[in-house]
């Protein structure tokens, strides 16, 4: 999971309490986290997204996102519409797979860490269940994906 925005002002950077600041609505201009002064337009996802779960627990510790004027949560979870919805002063988030390759929008750092540095702060855990004994269709499907073929595949979203 990863922070992203077409603002320029973020290329650096934030802390983690500069995102819960943001998120939670404390920060709502960017002079707030260290950016030229400006709206933040916050675009979260609804609460359906297991995505935008996962981001409630990690970065507001599973407090409530904030209900400020600037925060708009998503009808539906896409992200398509959310980097859309951005503009130039927005910030969102995604998984790392939805944002990768997207040339209008940039991967915010956190803490100083990077997603390919490994140490990113906000990341969770994704597992297979099937039943067992495990199908033929299941044991390949599963070779592929733990295959460095299938890693590579999925790091670049595909």
């Amino acid at each position: 999971m990863v922070l992203f925005s077409q603002q320029t002002s973020v290329a650096r950077g934030l802390t983690s309490a500069q995102v819960q600041d943001i998120f939670n609505g404390n920060a709502q201009d960017w002079s707030k986290v260290g950016g030229p002064a400006g709206p933040i337009k916050v675009i979260n996802r609804p609460e359906v997204s297991g995505t935008h779960q996962t981001f409630k627990e990690q970065v507001l510790g599973g407090g409530e996102f904030g209900t400020t004027p600037n925060i708009t949560t998503l009808d539906r979870d896409a992200t398509t519409p959310l980097q859309q919805a951005l503009g130039k002063n927005g910030i969102g988030y995604a998984t790392f797979a939805q944002v990768v390759n997207q040339k209008t929008v940039r991967v915010v750092p956190v803490n100083g860490a990077t997603t390919d540095a490994g140490n990113y702060p906000y990341k969770r855990q994704l597992y297979y269940a099937y039943k067992n004994p495990p199908s033929q269709a299941v044991k390949d499907f599963l070779g592929y994906a733990t295959s460095s073929e299938g890693q590579k595949a999925m790091l670049a979203g595909n």
